[in-house]
């Protein structure tokens, strides 16, 4: 059977691009297509497959730093990949990739991370807050993002069955685009985390781990350890909301540690009362990891958190994205007590090795039918 697999993007290594990779590990044969993709990353992660990028981004030298520019040409680039010779198709959709064309007998299944977050439910929140950008290109954004409405609906009908990666998407695809989803959690590395920093000493920092950008809401808890100067906090990552976060800062309690590497970030997480997490994510894969290393997660209680936290048992929820809230929160938290191992235990089935069992007897269901 010949396979496709449509993804958006292969310039970083994120969520999206783990769950492309692990599909692809299901199928060795399988061609993949995208925008446009980093070299190390297709290297690394994607050897041995034909990964075909778009001729119009590949060879373009400002692809890097001008990609996003080029938002109103995408559905129509997505459409100039031919995959009339393929049998399956699989996209990793958090844009444009579910949009690809086939021919009508072809099987076509979308992995959806997220609807097309910019355009539906955070709209109001890309154009205000997460561009510098003029009026005059605000305007002309709220067309496009009319434009790419429409067409993202329209698409739906080009995919055959859709998986979301959490309870919250299926949600959002049911709402948006009235298809059913089968929900299959991201995969995570919760047997190569559990097994590091085993009998690590607990420390009493607190941390965040992710990049700093606006609907992270890191000010949140930056402005909650203002008021509680005796309670120490830990932020790790790089973004381009930094300066702005860093100008919250009123006490000596709160680190901005930076980028950080792989080992650095996971005994820092091994070590800390709690891992901290204010945003309404899709589903957020970094609490997850903190608690593959045993960690609690004091998390909104919106979006993909759902899924994983267990009040009382892996971690604790704050109601409202306030920082009153997450410090009501966080003095319950410090009066319960957390097994390290019982949470652990509680994320097994978040494992990469369950992903592709669940993901590849979902695609052999559909061909049978």
């Amino acid at each position: 059977m010949k396979t496709a697999i449509v993804t958006d993007f292969l310039n970083q290594f994120g969520g999206a691009e783990i769950v492309t990779h692990q599909i692809a590990t299901l199928f060795p044969q399988a061609d993949i297509y995208t925008m446009f993709g980093e070299q190390q990353v297709m290297d690394t992660y994607f050897e041995g497959h034909r990964v075909i990028e778009h001729p119009k981004i590949k060879d373009s030298s400002w692809r890097q730093k001008h990609y996003r520019k080029l938002l109103p040409l995408y559905p129509t680039y997505v459409e100039d990949f031919d995959l009339t010779g393929y049998d399956l198709i699989i996209s990793s959709s958090y844009l444009w990739a579910k949009g690809v064309l086939s021919r009508p007998d072809t099987l076509h299944i979308s992995y959806v991370h997220t609807p097309m977050r910019q355009a539906w439910v955070k709209y109001h929140e890309y154009l205000q807050n997460e561009n510098d950008i003029g009026k005059l290109t605000r305007t002309a954004l709220r067309y496009v993002m009319n434009y790419l409405r429409i067409w993202d609906v329209s698409t739906a009908n080009r995919v055959d069955h859709f998986i979301a990666n959490s309870t919250t998407v299926q949600k959002r695809i049911e709402d948006i685009y009235r298809r059913e989803a089968t929900v299959i959690h991201p995969p995570i590395q919760v047997q190569q985390y559990r097994d590091k920093h085993k009998g690590v000493e607990q420390k009493e920092h607190y941390i965040t781990v992710g990049r700093l950008v606006p609907y992270k809401r890191v000010d949140i808890l930056i402005e909650a350890f203002n008021q509680s100067p005796d309670r120490e906090l830990y932020i790790a990552g790089a973004g381009n909301d930094r300066d702005r976060l860093e100008s919250l800062v009123q006490s000596d309690n709160i680190h901005f540690l930076g980028f950080v590497d792989e080992d650095t970030k996971t005994k820092l997480i091994a070590q800390a009362k709690a891992f901290l997490f204010a945003a309404e994510e899709d589903f957020g894969m970094s609490p997850v990891e903190a608690m593959s290393l045993g960690t609690p997660v004091i998390g909104y209680g919106q979006g993909g958190t759902r899924d994983y936290i267990q009040d009382g048992i892996n971690g604790c929820f704050f109601e409202e994205q306030t920082p009153e809230s997450l410090l009501q929160t966080i003095s319950v938290f410090e009066e319960t007590e957390f097994d390290s191992q019982t949470v652990k235990q509680s994320v097994t089935k978040f494992d990469e090795a369950h992903f592709r069992q669940q993901i590849q007897s979902f695609i052999e269901g559909k061909l049978k039918d």
